[in-house]
């Protein structure tokens, strides 16, 4: 194997099993008819899962729509193109003589596509595991400096988002002038921002390059205005007082309401029983005359029980004298 492929291999920190493998993922279409198209193909699957699972793991918080948006950025024509710089594979490509004329070493689809083909050389050499290893060797770098909110985002919707953070009114884009041909128009569009006092210019081959350039500029100078941040900030802790103000309010609303109904409470059970004590006076005295005539009527009984008894017992002897008045004298 040539030493320069194994450079290449110590940058990938990866070793080959079977060399060819490695020489056709370097080798153009341009070049001969053993290409690494195919290889490019499969790569393009691993690196997409592979960075899927990256991704997974290292944003925990991100939703199925922010993860999609950072991986598409992360695996496009240029983050490969910028990938397979750092590892020099322009140095090691196979071309045809057409391409090198042209530059083909150069150029970001190429280089882009080869990257491709080593990951899928990789995998088809070590397995899943290993063109995995490699993929996040490199992207592992490259992470440390993405901030996953705004990566893949354009000029115009970062400076939309910003300043509707703020609670300021959305930029202008007026197209102020173009040039050239037909075919061939240059566009300068003004963005402006008035409660910022902003004005700046952009300019590109279409309308809508012309405005993301313009708003690239406006988003850097309401960057740099640090008064933004304050009024934001002071809001945040107004508005928390006004709920902390409110909570207590409330707390304090449900203490008087709870003291009342306790007062009411006590007033209910005060009368309640002032009712109860004059209910049962009204009782007590009512009772007594019934109790005095009862006594009354006994004693009354008891002073006439005598008499009868007397009237009986003369009842009696006067009988008796009847009765031996009517019997015989006894024979002498």
């Amino acid at each position: 194997m040539p030493q320069s492929l194994n450079q290449l291999e110590e940058r990938l920190q990866y070793r080959f099993h079977d060399a060819e493998l490695l020489c056709q993922a370097l080798t153009h279409r341009s070049h001969s008819a053993a290409n690494n198209e195919r290889l490019e193909f499969l790569g393009d699957s691993i690196l997409n899962c592979s960075v899927a699972a990256i991704l997974f793991r290292r944003y925990g918080k991100l939703d199925e729509g922010d993860l999609s948006r950072v991986r598409a950025n992360l695996v496009k024509q240029q983050s490969l193109y910028e990938i397979a710089q750092t590892l020099g594979v322009s140095d090691f490509l196979r071309l045809g003589e057409g391409e090198l004329k042209s530059g083909g070493f150069r150029r970001p689809s190429i280089l882009a596509d080869t990257l491709e083909a080593l990951f899928g050389a990789v995998y088809l050499d070590g397995g899943f595991e290993a063109a995995y290893a490699a993929i996040e060797r490199l992207y592992t770098p490259v992470l440390e400096h993405v901030d996953p909110k705004t990566l893949g985002k354009d000029a115009k919707t970062l400076l939309q988002e910003y300043l509707q953070g703020h609670k300021i009114a959305l930029p202008q884009y007026t197209v102020i002038a173009t040039h050239g041909a037909a075919h061939n128009q240059q566009f300068e569009v003004e963005c402006t921002v008035p409660k910022l006092d902003i004005k700046v210019g952009g300019s590109g081959a279409s309308r809508r390059a012309a405005e993301q350039a313009a708003a690239k500029k406006a988003l850097e100078e309401v960057q740099k205005m640090p008064a933004l941040a304050k009024p934001k900030a002071e809001k945040s802790a107004k508005a928390a007082k006004k709920r902390a103000a409110k909570a207590a309010a409330s707390e304090a609303k449900k203490v008087g309401q709870l003291s009342t109904a306790q007062s009411g409470e006590a007033r209910e059970s005060k009368d309640a029983k002032e009712a109860k004590d004059t209910r049962d006076a009204a009782a007590g005295s009512g009772s007594v005359p019934a109790m005095t005539a009862s006594v009354s009527n006994g004693s009354t009984r008891t002073a006439a029980a005598p008499a009868e008894k007397a009237a009986e017992k003369t009842a009696d002897k006067t009988a008796e004298k009847t009765d031996a008045a009517k019997q015989p004298p006894a024979a002498a």
